[in-house]
């Protein structure tokens, strides 16, 4: 578990989990440079709903201001199914964007 964004960070490949909100996108990058430095092989981005944009933004301001050799190793994409407490079912569509910090392996 990583102490600073309290995610779980795997042991056979170090990976960071972002669950990107409503926050401003800055912050989100922190948390990213602060996983890589600690030795993040891959950092994944989790935007859902709305916050979908605000991930994009993420990784825009990552690419273009502070990592250049930053990769999109994978992205994927989909709906989460919830129900609301009257019995409707609701969907939630979602991004998963998989980074990497300039390694080619990755490629």
């Amino acid at each position: 578990m990583d102490t600073i964004t309290g995610t779980p960070m795997s042991q056979t490949m170090k990976t960071g989990l972002i669950l990107v909100g409503s926050k401003p996108a800055i912050k989100y990058v922190t948390a990213c440079i602060t996983l890589f430095n600690r030795g993040a092989d891959v950092v994944v981005l989790r935007g859902r709903g709305k916050s979908i944009n605000n991930c994009l933004e993420t990784i825009e301001l990552l690419r273009n201001g502070f990592l250049k050799d930053l990769k999109i190793v994978d992205v994927k994409i989909g709906s989460d199914e919830y129900s609301t407490p009257d019995g409707k079912r609701r969907f939630v569509s979602y991004i998963e964007i998989f980074l990497a910090k300039g390694q080619e392996k990755y490629s």
